[in-house]
């Protein structure tokens, strides 16, 4: 396996594992909170809007 591809496999087993935890603490962060009391689909486009939000703003941190 080359380098760059062996470096990519890393990449896509850690994404795995940051998916869990960033999806586990989106959980803790929203309870108790406006989101917590959203129903349905106003709560899954909540934690997607989100999701979304931390990726973008650590693709800024590490990136801009």
């Amino acid at each position: 396996m080359s380098k760059m591809k062996e470096l990519d496999h890393i990449a896509d087993c850690v994404v795995d594992i940051v998916s869990e935890h960033l999806d586990h603490n989106i959980a803790w962060a929203v309870d108790d909170t406006i989101v917590d009391g959203l129903e349905h689909d106003d709560f899954m486009n909540a934690i997607h809007h989100i999701r979304c939000a931390v990726v973008r703003k650590l693709n800024t941190k590490y990136n801009g």
